[in-house]
């Protein structure tokens, strides 16, 4: 059976919740999501019919006859992909979340966004066909700098990326739906799934390297503000006469703390 998409909103909660939460019986999921008693049973018929989720074992008991756990489908497969300054990374995970198979190479993002997607969805397809050859269920894509609308705004991180359609290409390539965001906010969502990020509502996820960003988690909800670039510190100005930053100004955090900047007071 060929693994389709929710179709609904209802369906969607309940993929993400036991992609997140793991495996519950079906009274927990009601509890959970605040659904009647016929439209649970309804979703759930719908997306155990597509293949989406399945049976896993007897629910420990309530009273009465004992319910079944529900997970999803042990097929299910979801695509990631981090664009980096210098590196591309793929992996290919279960339906939680747990890695299956990755791969990580140098690539020059200057070389422009068609062969630097080409060779992702490249390795996405052999990681694929080593860990099985299910069709994904979705991608996920992490960009440096801000995105909007599922495009790439950072002209200095990606030169000639700005404003290309990464979130159509990739769908388009892999045949399912698409997420692209900037890789702190990537990164502190991966901490809120499975780190420290857990046990907070409100934390920071700061990442350093060849570029400097920041992914803010405000009331258990990742916060972008108004322009989608709340965590964008890496250009903010610490010196009128600092050294030169990669996006031509001078002084910028990047420019102190960033790999570069760190090699060049080392020197």
């Amino acid at each position: 059976m060929a693994l389709l998409r929710p179709e609904n909103p209802q369906q969607a909660r309940l993929v993400r919740l036991l992609r997140d939460e793991g495996p519950r019986s079906r009274v927990e999921l009601g509890d959970l999501l605040g659904l009647s008693r016929t439209t649970l049973t309804t979703e759930l018929d719908r997306l155990v019919a597509r293949g989406l989720i399945e049976t896993a074992g007897p629910a420990a008991s309530r009273g009465g006859r004992r319910s079944s756990l529900l997970r999803l489908a042990a097929g299910v497969r979801f695509v990631g992909v981090l664009v980096g300054a210098d590196r591309i990374s793929v992996a290919v995970t279960d339906g939680e979340l747990n890695v299956l198979a990755e791969a990580s190479e140098p690539a020059d993002v200057r070389q422009g966004p068609e062969p630097v997607i080409g060779r992702c969805v490249e390795l996405a397809g052999k990681l694929r066909a080593e860990s099985g050859g299910a069709e994904p269920t979705g991608v996920g894509v992490a960009l440096p700098g801000p995105v909007d609308d599922g495009a790439s705004i950072a002209p200095t991180a990606l030169p000639g990326w700005q404003r290309f359609p990464v979130r159509d290409a990739f769908a388009a390539e892999l045949g399912c739906p698409a997420l692209v965001d900037n890789d702190a906010n990537v990164l502190a969502l991966g901490e809120q799934h499975a780190g420290i990020g857990r046990t907070f509502d409100d934390f920071l996820y700061l990442k350093l390297g060849t570029s400097i960003g920041c992914g803010l988690v405000l009331g258990g909800t990742l916060y972008r503000g108004s322009t989608s670039s709340a965590g964008d510190i890496a250009h903010l100005p610490l010196s009128e006469d600092g050294p030169t930053c990669a996006c031509g100004e001078v002084g910028c955090l990047e420019a102190y703390c960033g790999d570069a900047g760190l090699t060049r007071a080392c020197l």
